[in-house]
């Protein structure tokens, strides 16, 4: 009952900074009839930030930034407009008609994914198209067909799925709901699953170090997601899902405006596993029978200059595994079967203020989070239990200096983490304080140039004071060419067996040499993308190159013995470099192709000899393919995707039975689609793992979980075969107001 007392104060307390969506429609007149327009682009002037009218002529986008205040609307056959916007929210757009044969009008196609052209950090944008190409239950599965994020299971046994990015393990990428820090700590491992698809509305994906407003811990990334907002244009949708392996879900989602100022939402996602599947014959559960709810109520306000915020969530998420027979009606102690039981409770809540003032380009926004996350979970005789809470505020005052080509945002910012974890009745829980404060400078003299530098400082509670600067310089050449540069420094407070916890599920024994240190490391990154004019359209070619050197960091080591895990610092060489090659290109105008090679080369020096980095996959290769028929009546989708080899602790000591090589195989994972779309409703129906890989055994010596041999922790590729799936949309848009 406190909690919920704290959450309701927290709510009223709290404030913070909001973009801004606009909506409209877009139309031609014909005589006093104002017919909507299907397909017009839209998009803000110098980007390639966009999206296009709905089959009522609608649409909404969200204003990236103050400074960006020109929308762009094109259309084959008629006139190409722009509008500056305003305070005003709504706009109705008439298209007028081009003039034959004494004009063309060239139009960009918004793609699904795509990388501002004026952003100095290398930022790709998602589009709701391209997380609608496959099922994408969750957040861990709309990252399907990027080359840049690399999805995997941590452990054959528990469902937790981890991120990589730039070769390292996703906790080094700073996780952001609308520039609000989540899925922090002890949340992270399975935060995931914990972001339905269907909330999203986008999500950005930025690699190498990052804006400092958002704080210090981004080092090789940020992943940005943007939820449906309460003033957009869907009034209600229903999304039902389910697949051969016994996973069944249910999203819906209602917005109302209350009136001209005030719009509400109400996202709700249900679901669960409720087959049991033992496809590998290892007496073990392939995936955890359990079930899962989320809820999330947002509210937020708009009038004039002044814009604010606030929701509240609640997640409740169950998981039973282990082997066939555990009955988890009983405790493990009065079983000789193997469990796993673990449970989850979450209570978040936001509120976000912005106020704009007369003066272009200046503004005032504060942000305030909080979280209670609770876990108690028990992994045969492995009980890890948490109960965490976290907080965040960012104040955040932006304007210019003499001319709005040098504009500068500063601020102060106060993070605060409590962990209160024990493994095993061991205390390994800390708190943590840190306030900080800010300084950024962005020099805009062109629509070429732009340079972005930052520089903050911190103090932590643990580990004393910090300073952490960044830089970030772009060129867009007026022909098609892009460069960028950056370098910057990042730091975190590692959370040892929170952001490792695959390793419960075996019977190696733990060795803290320090549980919470604070990492350091420097990320430098170049990229170039090359907009080619090929027939049509452009073909788009991005390259990039990102090197992360540690300063610092907590090292896991699994080669000791394999009988053990060690946990310790370590500031000695640490690096992981990361090249990445993308092609992407439209053919016959409906045809989307992206084919992208990724090389890591992640290497630490563990007892003093340097190595790679197990579990790290040294070449990754991408092959997407979408296609639309016209008006998007039918989309198809397939997926291509190649893991090359990783190196795999020693099992040298086991039994010969038990025994595993010391390289991972090379794979190819097949996933594909295929969507009819109606005016509100859609069905689809996919596939994935068509190639149907799986790891042979991935449970090392599982007829005997409890001796010391027993590792579920040791995964590296698919532990799951072919698995068929079906799916149904229905969506219901607002109406126009009347006038």
């Amino acid at each position: 009952m406190k909690y919920i007392v704290f959450t309701g104060w927290f709510i009223l307390q709290s404030i913070t900074l909001s973009a801004i969506q606009y909506i409209g429609k877009v139309f031609e007149k014909q005589g006093e009839r104002a017919i909507p327009l299907v397909g017009v682009n839209v998009y803000w002037a110098g980007t390639s930030i966009g999206t296009s009218t709905n089959a009522q002529g609608k649409f909404s986008i969200e204003q990236p930034n103050p400074s960006i205040d020109i929308l762009v609307f094109s259309f084959v056959g008629y006139q190409t407009d722009s509008v500056k916007v305003s305070s005003a929210t709504r706009l109705e757009i008439n298209l007028k008609p081009g003039k034959e044969l004494e004009e063309v009008n060239v139009v960009e196609r918004i793609r699904a994914t795509q990388i501002s052209k004026i952003n100095p950090i290398l930022v790709q944008q998602i589009g709701n198209k391209e997380l609608n190409r496959f099922a994408c239950c969750n957040l861990s599965e709309s990252f399907e067909s990027n080359a840049s994020v690399d999805v995997a299971y941590t452990d054959a046994v528990s469902g937790v799925k981890q991120i990589k990015m730039l070769g390292l393990s996703g906790t080094y990428s700073q996780m952001l709901l609308e520039n609000m820090p989540i899925l922090r700590g002890a949340e992270g491992a399975f935060g995931l699953e914990y972001i339905p698809g269907t909330w999203m509305q986008s999500i950005a994906v930025s690699k190498g170090a990052a804006s400092v407003k958002n704080g210090y811990e981004s080092i090789t990334g940020q992943i940005n997601i943007q939820f449906k907002e309460p003033g957009g244009l869907e009034k209600l949708h229903f999304y039902a899902y389910g697949n051969q392996d016994g996973k069944l879900e249910a999203n819906t989602g209602f917005s109302q405006p209350i009136d001209s100022f005030w719009n509400t939402s109400l996202l709700v996602h249900v679901g669960g596993n409720f087959r049991e599947l033992d496809m590998n014959h290892d007496g073990f559960l392939d995936k955890p029978k359990g079930q899962q709810i989320n809820m999330l109520d947002r509210w937020e306000f708009k009038k004039n200059h002044l814009s604010w915020k606030a929701g509240v969530g609640y997640l409740y998420d169950e998981r039973l595994g282990g082997q066939v027979n555990y009955d988890h009606q009983k405790p493990q102690s009065e079983q000789s079967a193997y469990g796993i039981d673990i449970n989850n409770h979450r209570i978040q809540t936001f509120s976000k203020l912005g106020v704009l003032f007369d003066r272009p380009k200046t503004s005032l926004g504060i942000i305030i989070t909080y979280s209670l996350f609770d876990r108690n979970s028990q992994y045969g005789l492995n009980q890890y239990d948490v109960k965490q809470h976290n907080g965040y505020i960012n104040l955040i005052y932006e304007s210019y200096l003499s001319t709005t080509a040098h504009v500068f945002s500063t601020g102060i910012s106060g993070v605060f983490d409590a962990n209160d974890a024990t493994y095993n009745q061991m205390d390994i829980g800390f708190r943590e304080w840190v306030p900080g404060v800010f300084f950024e400078y962005n020099y805009l003299p062109s629509e070429h140039l732009s340079v972005l530098a930052g520089l903050r400082y911190d103090y932590s509670s643990l580990h004393g004071g910090f300073a952490t600067p960044r830089i970030h310089a772009k060129y867009h050449f007026p022909a098609y060419v892009t460069l960028r540069g950056s370098v910057g420094k990042g730091y975190r407070t590692a959370n040892a067996l929170a952001e490792n916890s695959n390793i419960l599920a075996s019977s190696r024994m733990v060795f803290f040499e320090n549980n919470n240190i604070r990492e350091e490391a420097w990320n430098f990154g170049l990229s170039m993308v090359n907009e080619i004019p090929l027939g049509a359209d452009d073909l788009v070619w991005a390259l990039d190159f990102f090197r992360t050197d540690f300063k610092k960091q907590l090292l896991v080591d699994w080669d000791q013995t394999a009988r053990e895990v060690h946990f310790y610092n370590s500031e000695k060489a640490s690096f992981s470099n990361s090249f990445q090659t993308e092609l992407s290109y439209t053919l016959f105008g409906r045809l989307d192709v992206t084919a992208a090679w990724r090389y890591n080369m992640v290497k630490a020096t563990f007892q003093d000899q340097l190595r790679q980095v197990p579990f790290r996959s040294n070449h990754k290769g991408l092959f997407s393919a979408s296609y639309r028929t016209r008006m998007e009546k039918w989309q198809f989708g397939t997926n291509l995707q190649f893991y090359g080899l990783q190196r795999i602790p020693s099992t040298e000591e086991n039994l010969t039975e038990n025994q595993r090589p010391a390289q991972s195989e090379s794979y190819l994972v097949l996933m594909a689609q295929v969507t009819k779309n109606y005016r509100f409703w859609s069905f689809y129906v996919g596939t994935e793992n068509l190639t149907n890989f799986t790891m042979h055994h991935p449970v090392i010596d599982a007829q005997n979980p409890f001796g010391d041999q027993f590792d579920a922790s040791m995964v590296w590729g698919p532990v799951y075969g072919q698995m068929f799936y079906a799916g149904v949309k229905w969506i219901l848009e607002k109406r126009e107001k009347k006038q």
